[in-house]
């Protein structure tokens, strides 16, 4: 039996659905960005404050002790920072649909088939993306964590030594 009712209107949403799609994938690259940029300033700061305390503490201080156990976990916990930084930067990618797979797979159908498709994989992609997104945003808390022991470190390796 063949139906008189047009794809259009099996599926009414599509044309609203499909714009939510697509804005799914640039909202996706966008937190994706920020979450590099998060990791980025976090590893820049860290690394600023890591290397000045030492500086700052040998300025100021009558004898500092460099091979001071707090000093060294202070550096042991920045070389933690930058491994976490580093595999949160290096790892994972978000997923978008392929040009070449639209033009051998898709471009054939109906216009509504189409959008159906696309709203489809854009929220697999975005269920990825946003698992992976929310990765890397952990290890950035992770990083801000424990910046704060090792600044806690050095401010002891400070006050002790003064």
């Amino acid at each position: 039996m063949t139906s008189n009712v047009s794809p259009g209107d099996r599926y009414p949403g599509t044309d609203l659905a499909y714009d939510i799609a697509a804005a799914a994938y640039e909202m996706a690259q966008r937190q994706w960005d920020s979450a590099h940029q998060r990791i980025d300033v976090s590893l820049s700061f860290v690394t600023t404050v890591t290397i000045a305390t030492p500086v700052a503490g040998e300025a100021v201080l009558a004898n500092p002790d460099f091979s001071s156990p707090v000093l060294i976990a202070a550096g042991a916990l920045y070389l933690l920072v930058v491994a976490i930084a580093l595999v949160a930067r290096s790892f994972g990618s978000i997923t978008q649909i392929s040009p070449r797979e639209l033009h051998d797979r898709w471009l054939h159908l109906e216009a509504d088939e189409f959008r159906r498709r696309a709203v489809y994989w854009s929220g697999v992609h975005n269920g990825a993306a946003r698992a992976l997104i929310g990765r890397k945003h952990l290890g950035a808390n992770l990083m801000a964590a424990l910046f704060v022991v090792e600044a806690l470190l050095l401010i002891g390796w400070i006050v002790t030594a003064g």
